[in-house]
């Protein structure tokens, strides 16, 4: 297991509690609102023009490799949040089913409004399907799922995945550790805060390419994952 920055190997195997999680849950439902602010690098976000261009200069890198991705007809997208991505799937899909756990999210993605997309509010470590989907994509949510239940969550993603489909996703680097809303981090667990002042602990990983891929691996996805210089961790797959 490869330790986090600034972690002790003994935090690494604290496992995440139910309750943790549902914080986490509630923290992301309170920050629908000012969420954007982060990716659109506004408010305590800004970090001037000089930083602000490396962000969308390697948000825009990352959203060229989505856009060389074969979709397919039906798709999926885990966590969409309010949609920085969403938007960019709508158009490209037959069918996209967005599935988050909090409806405060989803009441701000655009996405959810076309004809072709359908929403389900559901917890993502317990949902089961019997779809089968051609693409599957999840943006800022694998650092959020804790070590013990990464290899259940991408043995679910085999078995949801069509023989041929695609996995994209997009995380952090632990730069993500410096933003202006971040209060510490211990363990796998995070403390932020929101606008109005009140703080809350979220999970947050940042597992090596190498970690994922052999996850993945495991269950039949061969995913390549790279990095862009400063921000973002993505990678790529397709199911055996």
């Amino acid at each position: 297991m490869t330790t986090q920055p600034g972690r002790s190997a003994e935090e690494e195997f604290q496992p995440v509690t139910e309750e943790q999680l549902a914080e986490q849950l509630a923290y992301y439902s309170s920050r629908a609102g000012e969420y954007d602010d982060w990716w659109l690098r506004r408010g305590t976000f800004d970090k001037g023009e000089t930083a602000n261009e490396v962000w969308f200069r390697e948000a825009e890198l990352v959203r060229s490799v989505l856009s060389s991705v074969e979709l397919g007809d039906d798709v999926l997208e885990l966590a969409p949040g309010t949609g920085t991505w969403s938007v960019h799937l709508a158009p490209r899909a037959r069918n996209l089913l967005l599935v988050d756990g909090s409806a405060e999210m989803l009441a701000h993605n655009p996405a959810a409004k076309e004809e072709q997309v359908r929403t389900e509010i559901a917890d993502l470590f317990t949902w089961e399907t019997d779809e089968r989907f051609d693409a599957i994509v999840f943006t800022f949510w694998i650092s959020h799922v804790p070590r013990e239940r990464l290899r259940p969550f991408f043995r679910s993603l085999g078995s949801w995945l069509r023989p041929g489909g695609r996995l994209f996703f997009v995380d952090d680097l632990p730069l993500a550790t410096t933003e202006p809303h971040v209060d510490g981090a211990a363990g796998q667990t995070m403390t932020r805060r929101l606008n109005s002042g009140e703080s809350a602990t979220i999970v947050k990983n940042f597992y090596p390419g190498a970690e994922l891929a052999a996850a993945a691996g495991e269950f039949g996805i061969d995913l390549e994952v790279r990095e862009s210089e400063t921000y973002f961790q993505y990678g790529t797959g397709r199911r055996r």
